[in-house]
């Protein structure tokens, strides 16, 4: 499950100890993981009672699991709210969180499909100069970094790469124009690699143009971008699931310079609203 180090503008607890936060989120999954693995195992043994009250302690609500792979989907599914509150609030301050996150299908898709070392900003807004700019979500991957535009259209939809300023959709032979997803890619890509050129980290920075439903008709990629349309998902995900790395040291240091150079709106906690979170510390 990848990691929401930053959600739009809002406060993070990975800002405030960019170097501590990503391991001890793994070290809690891992700890949770097993301990839901174990009441699954055990279930049997429980009054069906006992059993839903024990699940409830995982956060989720939703229904009952039947099997395995709806156990895991359960866990994923309770941990979501747990990263939407470290990605709103520190021990001393918070955002107030948005209820469109608990339901956003693309920030899910990012966080429940991917490795706990990638590290995902979604919609960050940085502060260059003292001025606010949005980008798109940008993954720190353990060997580079990704500034993602995900393109979700019917399945039916053809996605074709024009020139600067223009790509086309077509469906049924009718072809419309749309504004091209490298604009605010290169956008997104120029201020990453400005920050990190400003502090001396050598990091790639790829983009990438994401349409798992729709074919992308391409012949050649822009230098340092991918298109991975419906033809390529398949291949380019498994990569991506398997991919095996503990996190490094340098993938922390790019995290904790970007996260330096993000905005975020917040107000101060009050002393009994912080005591769930010192439990966790």
């Amino acid at each position: 499950m990848a990691q929401l180090i930053k959600l739009q503008d809002y406060v993070s607890r990975y800002s405030t100890d960019p170097y501590r936060y990503p391991g001890q989120f793994i070290r809690l999954k891992q700890g949770n993981w097993k301990k839901l693995k174990s009441l699954w195992d055990r279930r049997f043994e429980l009054e069906d009672t006992d059993y839903r009250e024990a699940l409830s302690s995982f956060i989720y609500n939703g229904s009952i699991p039947d099997n395995e792979q709806e156990v895991k989907q359960y866990f994923l599914d309770g941990l979501l709210p747990f990263q939407l509150k470290w990605a709103s609030r520190s021990l001393t301050e918070m955002s107030f969180l948005d209820g469109m996150y608990e339901r956003d299908e693309t920030l899910r898709y990012f966080l429940q499909r991917f490795p706990d070392t990638f590290l995902l900003l979604y919609e960050p807004i940085f502060r260059i100069k003292k001025a606010p700019i949005e980008t798109d979500s940008i993954i720190i991957h353990p060997q580079g970094i990704y500034c993602v535009k995900l393109i979700n259209e019917t399945e039916s939809t053809t996605l074709i790469p024009g020139d600067e300023r223009s790509w086309y959709k077509e469906e049924s032979n009718v072809r419309t124009r749309f504004l091209s997803p490298l604009i605010s890619l290169k956008r997104t890509s120029r201020i990453v690699q400005s920050i990190l050129k400003a502090h001396s980290i050598d990091y790639p920075v790829k983009q990438l143009v994401l349409s798992p439903e729709n074919k992308i008709e391409f012949n050649l990629e822009p230098y340092q971008t991918e298109y991975v349309g419906q033809d390529e998902y398949e291949e380019w995900f498994e990569q991506m699931r398997s991919f095996k790395s503990p996190l490094k040291y340098q993938q922390m240091k790019v995290m904790a310079t970007l996260l330096h150079y993000t905005q975020f709106t917040s107000v101060k906690r009050t002393e009994w609203n912080q005591e769930d979170d010192i439990r966790e510390e």
